[in-house]
């Protein structure tokens, strides 16, 4: 006979959900009083505790994880989207845009505008956030009097949404090869690799979850790239980059480098850990550069691809190639990682052509899940994360079935229709550490 549960545990039940690498009938969780799970199965068990929470007609998922995202650039949502005179329309005239709106930012917008983006996440089912944050001194480059104060504003908001958060601090000293930053771009700059870390190691010091983030090869040299890895390294850190973005990106790195921004980061060392480096973007690619991505990560953020016209995610070659793939929100432009999963997927089927492309062993359905939960949580480097097991924490989300893009469909539907044709909408449960968000 199994010994009566402890009163400070509570069970959760739902219709469907994923337990583990399994798709069950009614998925039974049971989290104890620290917000970790001790026990899952299919069906209430019969010593079940006291409380058991019936989720009802509802689809279990482990808490989504948005790999990256910057939170400040929600504040112009909408506000890029009318052509000027003599607009060339691209991802560069956007840049400036956000650079306007980024200059007018001081630490209580930051706050403000922070804490609105994150709690639309969790509203998504997005329980942890990499934050690729790089608002770090005042506009005209003055450190504050403490330097990691728009640092503490993006925790502060965190924290009272309930939202995990990873900051992914950026490094950035440049506007380009030999080119000093652009006013505008001042406030990003620490002025040393020394300064940065200096932040960093203070931010550390206070228990905070962080990674590094060289913003790109265009805005960090190579010999910095190398302390950065160094540091990483010797941390055990996750390092975060954006990657062939735009073709434009290429070309410069080719005439500063003679190589491909891959090859650079993977000359200065960011790619000596496996598993340790995220890719954001990784769209224009040569052969090369998949095979030093092997068994690293790639985040995709589909809706902010598209919206820059950046390009399509080559996300099948990425998976032949062994790397792992994430989603995020990058410009927080669209909150939604369901529909940026199914961008994924529908980008791929418009390229080929073709239909079910990212299916496998897996339906795609499932790969899209896997890589909106496991695949964040690698690239993050928190591993406890994405999934429902014992030793983890609750963070969970929950899918209506009778919401109306899924009622009255048979439930064996219900997970491919909303990954491959719905949205965060149906999503009204989410826990984060066992607490009930919303």
């Amino acid at each position: 006979m199994s010994e009566a549960p402890p009163d400070d545990r509570v069970g959760y039940l739902a219709a469907w959900g994923l337990l583990g690498d399994e798709w069950v009938e009614r998925p039974y969780v049971e989290v104890d009083g620290r917000g970790v799970i001790v026990r899952t199965c299919a069906g209430r068990p019969v010593d079940a505790p006291g409380v058991v929470h019936d989720l009802g007609r509802r689809l279990l998922y482990p808490g989504l994880v948005n790999a990256h995202s910057h939170a400040f650039q929600r504040a112009i949502r909408g506000g890029t989207h009318r052509r000027g005179d003599g607009d060339p329309s691209s991802f560069w005239s956007w840049r400036e845009a956000m650079y306007r709106v980024a200059g007018g930012l001081g630490p209580d917008e930051v706050y403000a505008v922070t804490r609105r983006c994150y709690a639309e996440m969790l509203r998504a089912g997005i329980t942890c956030v990499g934050e690729f944050h790089y608002l770090h001194h005042a506009p005209d480059g003055t450190p504050y009097a403490d330097p990691n104060e728009l640092s503490r504003q993006v925790l502060r908001a965190a924290a009272e949404v309930g939202i995990r958060v990873v900051l992914l601090e950026v490094y950035y000293a440049r506007a380009g090869a030999g080119r000093p930053p652009l006013p505008e771009q001042r406030r990003f700059c620490d002025g040393s690799v020394e300064r940065y870390l200096a932040r960093v190691d203070a931010l550390r010091a206070e228990g905070h979850a962080v990674g590094l983030a060289p913003h790109s090869v265009r805005a960090v040299p190579l010999a910095a790239l190398g302390e950065l890895a160094d540091y990483a390294r010797k941390h055990g850190l996750a390092l975060h980059a954006h990657v062939s973005e735009q073709a434009r990106e290429n070309e410069e790195c080719l005439a500063e480098h003679g190589r491909t921004p891959t090859e650079v980061f993977a000359d200065a060392g960011c790619l000596a850990r496996g598993g340790s480096f995220t890719a954001v973007h990784a769209i224009h690619l040569t052969e090369r550069d998949h095979a030093l991505l092997a068994g690293h990560n790639v985040c995709a953020c589909p809706t902010t691809e598209a919206d820059l016209g950046d390009g399509i995610i080559p996300a099948p070659r990425h998976r032949q190639h062994g790397t792992s793939l994430a989603l995020g929100s990058d410009s927080n432009a669209v909150i939604d990682l369901v529909q940026e999963a199914r961008l994924l997927e529908m980008h791929e089927r418009l390229r080929a052509q073709a239909r079910l492309c990212l299916a496998g062993p897996a339906p795609v359905a499932r790969t899209l899940l896997d890589i909106a939960t496991v695949g964040g949580a690698r690239a993050l480097g928190r591993p406890e994360l994405g999934r429902l097991v014992p030793g983890s924490p609750f963070d969970a989300c929950a899918a209506d079935l009778d919401h109306p893009h899924l009622a009255d469909l048979p439930d064996g539907q219900a997970h491919d229709a909303l990954w491959l044709s719905g949205t965060a909408a149906a999503i009204d449960r989410v826990f984060v550490g066992g607490v009930r968000r919303r």
